[in-house]
């Protein structure tokens, strides 16, 4: 079963690389999606011809004693194979399968490439690979952490690799203005007041910015009531009064702000 893995920029100028021939140096990094999370892999040529070159004319046989004498693959065991640097290059996903195959029994040492760390697991989100630290790079690149922020914290408040990636899908840096004056509308309901708030990926996949909703209505001064009195300052009423009047803007509003967004984009 091939498997996603990482490939750095100065494998193409590594000595032990440049001396193979371009075969061979495909077929290598083929080999690091044919080899379980510990580098280990049954060693079958033919069928790595048909499953990595299949269209290509060349000798799999010879191809593959090329990487077995560069000992960038050692064999092992009957009818194994391992790569010795694997674990040093390597950013596993934590949710891989643990090897079903035989440690092999010699040294792992003795080339330029070959490695002695155990497999690195790598800071994940939504089944990504080792990009904790890209990851955030992008973040910083986008205003989706101003949406991010904005949204109340509570349990369902989940999955931020996955609403960051539909963020960037859906084009929403260009209606941010809008989203987050849903967002600020939304904290006056009742419903998220009262704790009933979707998870933002929710929210995302659904569009709920377009819902439309509106602040419930405000109490009149009669109805507002303090805790412990039996009246209240007809000042102090006026101001309570006026914030709870406040209101999102207008469908229509809220349509030309999405238009204006989108032209600036």
């Amino acid at each position: 079963m091939a498997r996603i893995r990482t490939i750095k920029p100065e494998f193409f100028t590594s000595e032990d690389i440049v001396t193979l021939s371009l075969t061979g140096r495909l077929l290598y990094i083929a080999l690091w999606c044919e080899a379980d999370r510990e580098g280990r892999m049954v060693w079958k040529p033919t069928t790595f011809k048909l499953r990595y070159m299949p269209g290509d004319n060349c000798d799999i046989q010879k191809v593959c004693q090329e990487i077995v004498d560069k000992r960038l693959v050692v064999l092992y065991g009957d009818g194994y194979a391992y790569i010795p640097s694997f674990l040093s290059h390597q950013h596993i996903n934590p949710r891989e399968s643990a090897s079903q195959l035989p440690e092999p029994i010699a040294s792992r040492s003795g080339t330029s490439r070959v490695g002695t760390r155990s497999a690195r697991v790598s800071d994940v989100q939504v089944g990504r690979e080792g990009k904790g630290k890209e990851r955030k790079d992008e973040y910083a690149s986008h205003r989706f952490l101003e949406f991010w922020e904005s949204w109340p914290t509570n349990e369902r408040k989940q999955d931020k690799g996955k609403c960051f990636e539909k963020w960037v899908s859906k084009g929403c840096e260009a209606i941010i203005a809008l989203i987050l004056s849903d967002i600020s509308v939304k904290k006056q309901t009742q419903k998220w007041l009262g704790g009933f708030i979707e998870s933002p990926l929710v929210y995302l996949n659904n569009d709920r910015w377009e819902d439309g909703v509106c602040p419930d209505a405000p109490q009149s001064i009669s109805t507002i009531t303090v805790p412990g009195r039996k009246d209240i300052d007809p000042a102090l009423a006026k101001v309570i009064a006026d914030d709870l009047k406040a209101t999102a803007p207008s469908a229509e509003i809220r349509e030309k702000m999405k238009l204006l967004s989108g032209a600036r984009a």
